[in-house]
């Protein structure tokens, strides 16, 4: 369940990466050229499938770091947890490996939850995170943009869309129904059609149960990506601020993961 644990607000973030992925591509613009939104998400999905298929022959090793912070009603932080991890992106499959807890190494008892609460929060999605299986147009297409604008960001040239659901989703899993509530904008990159940048927030309230068994009243997040090498970008920034109640108690948080020391190498034909 989504309000189980505040560690697994996580799942939010995670789950929107999962949908950043999908829209890039592969194809440069002409300089000058302003596409219509529906040219740029084509562009998106071309992009993740070549994206897609670069990353089935390398591995990607990097630093993350999560921090999750309790706030009180006047957002005056009451408790603060920190997690630092070493992930492996082998052939599009991720593991994660917990080094540190609170800026100290994790005790057994800290593996084993955590391994736990990977395990449990790979089969409730239930979607195997790999190479070219991992990529879903119709998630894409659930969402209908807008072209807004143009920017320059970090001296690259961007394209700002807006995007709303095409469809609200009143029942089903918990992830269908944010889903169905988010909109948000996000900049795409004009030369190489990356995402530069995404914020999203939901339109109205999530309630379980009718509110019995809790609500989520309030979800923004944004997601920054930069290059890390020529032809490849990657997520280098994730904040999340999330407020409801979970059945008679609220919880209101902050989380921010941020990810670095990325190491790129190929796998070799005979790498199992």
């Amino acid at each position: 369940m989504l309000f189980r644990d505040p560690l697994l607000l996580l799942r939010l973030p995670r789950m929107i990466m999962v949908i950043s992925i999908l829209l890039f591509a592969r194809a440069s613009a002409i300089a000058g050229e302003t596409p219509d939104a529906e040219t740029i998400i084509q562009r998106f999905i071309a992009r993740a499938k070549a994206a897609a298929e670069v990353e089935a022959r390398q591995m990607i090793s990097y630093q993350r770091r999560t921090r999750i912070e309790e706030l009180d009603d006047d957002d005056s932080v009451k408790e603060t947890r920190s997690k630092e991890y070493a992930v492996t992106n082998r052939a599009g499959l991720v593991q994660t490996v917990l080094i540190k807890v609170n800026d100290r190494p994790p005790s057994d008892d800290e593996l084993k939850s955590d391994r736990r609460t990977e395990s449990d929060a790979r089969r409730e999605s239930g979607r195997r995170r790999r190479g070219p299986d991992f990529l879903d147009e119709a998630l894409v297409r659930r969402f209908e943009y807008t072209l807004e604008g143009e920017e320059t960001i970090e001296g690259r040239r961007v394209f700002r869309l807006a995007y709303q659901p095409t469809r609200t989703t009143t029942a089903g899993k918990d992830v269908d129904r944010i889903l169905g509530l988010l909109h948000g904008q996000i900049w795409i990159d004009a030369e190489e059609y990356e995402m530069v940048k995404v914020e999203a927030r939901l339109r109205s309230a999530l309630r379980l149960l009718g509110g019995i068994a809790g609500a989520l009243n309030r979800l923004e997040f944004a997601i920054v990506r930069r290059p890390i090498e020529p032809g490849h970008w990657a997520n280098v920034l994730l904040t999340t601020r999330a407020e409801g109640r979970k059945l008679l108690s609220s919880f209101r948080a902050r989380v921010q993961v941020d990810q670095d020391e990325f190491r790129i190498q190929p796998l070799t034909a005979a790498a199992p």
